[in-house]
């Protein structure tokens, strides 16, 4: 009987994001946890689940004491959802210690330092997985592989309205809406279109006087243009009422095709509650890309670092948009694309890797 191959995993923060890989580590066959990499307060939640979970072989490790894990030898890949600013040197010493990185975005808020990551990846030959996770998502993909049945393609109209609102601490130290939101949307759009916009123009307003306190907007829509003549229009929320709203309507020459909101039901009727509520949260919503994001991780493990569907030139430019439409937001005005992924590029221009 042939033995299953397992992969040793570490899994580093135990916040919204850290539970939801830990769920996924734990039900998949394929992999298994090693390490619970935390801080402070952390430490003790990681403790509590070891003990609840009964994860005899799985050992908790102070961040401080991060060498630790990227000496084992056992550990195949770690997994990063720690605080925005932490991830940065978690993912480059675990890369120069040739361990496959899954890591939540961003991987570091300079262009240049995640251009090193992907070249430190592909000098140690290992893999590094910038979580875009809506890339995973079914219904997403089912969309992407049908955009033929539109026609000519006209419009897309993606909305993504936040449910819950996050939390203050958490706002403060997410980069802003356009990078830590809006940056999934652009990337989506590049995704489904396969080519970069030419234009970018962004709005915004903060109804919210916490959110507003830290220089930060709660609503802002953003319009693209594509050489291909696509118009796009991009509405965020940091806060939906109703539930995770997440829609995306593909409009052209033949008629639409639309990524609908998921529900609790499908069950319908004439009465005064006409169908369920939409899920509630991302963690619902996007659950089996989350799922999908993991097998993938493995696929890359199994591939020597070879395969990442989400390649550095896709990280890289998501990333650049996301700063366009902030800039465009502050200045007023429109972007012309082209400028700036010149200048975000000038210095990589004669690497293959940052090439379409």
């Amino acid at each position: 009987m042939t033995t299953l191959k397992r992969y040793g995993v570490a899994l580093c923060g135990l916040g919204r994001m850290g539970e939801i890989h830990l769920e996924n580590i734990l039900v998949n066959r394929k992999v298994s946890l090693k390490y619970l990499v935390e801080t402070g307060p952390g430490l003790a939640k990681a403790h509590e689940i070891i003990k609840s979970k009964c994860l005899v072989e799985t050992k908790v490790v102070d961040v401080a004491n991060y060498t630790k894990v990227i000496s084992d030898s056992s550990v195949s890949a770690i997994i990063i959802c720690t605080p925005t600013d932490t991830h940065e040197p978690l993912v480059i010493q675990g890369l120069k210690a040739g361990k496959h990185i899954l890591c939540e975005k961003p991987l570091a808020k300079e262009i240049s330092v995640i251009v090193e990551c992907y070249r430190i990846a592909r000098e140690k030959g290992v893999g590094l997985l910038c979580a875009f996770n809506r890339r995973f998502d079914p219904q997403l993909c089912e969309l992407r592989s049908r955009k033929e049945d539109v026609g000519q393609m006209w419009q897309v109209k993606i909305c993504s309205r936040d449910s819950p609102k996050p939390p203050i601490r958490f706002l403060k130290i997410s980069g802003g809406i356009f990078h830590d939101c809006m940056v999934h949307d652009l990337d989506q759009l590049r995704w489904i279109l396969q080519e970069d916009p030419e234009t970018i123009y962004s709005a915004g307003h903060v109804f919210d006087p916490e959110i507003g306190a830290l220089d930060d907007v709660d609503s802002a829509m953003a319009i693209l243009k594509f050489p291909s003549g696509v118009l796009a229009a991009i509405d965020i929320n940091r806060d939906c009422v109703y539930g995770y709203h997440q829609t995306v309507e593909l409009y052209g020459s033949k008629g639409n095709l639309l990524s609908d909101n998921q529900r609790n039901s499908s069950l319908a009727g004439n009465g005064s509650k006409h169908r369920e509520d939409i899920k509630f949260s991302f963690k619902q919503r996007y659950k089996d890309s989350y799922i999908n994001e993991l097998k993938h991780l493995i696929e890359i493990i199994e591939n020597n670092g070879e395969g990442c569907s989400v390649k550095g030139i896709d990280t890289v430019k998501a990333t650049v948009l996301s700063q366009m439409a902030e800039d465009s937001f502050k200045s007023g005005k429109t972007i012309q694309v082209g400028p700036y992924f010149k200048e975000a590029f000038a210095s990589y221009a004669d690497d293959e890797m940052f090439k379409e």
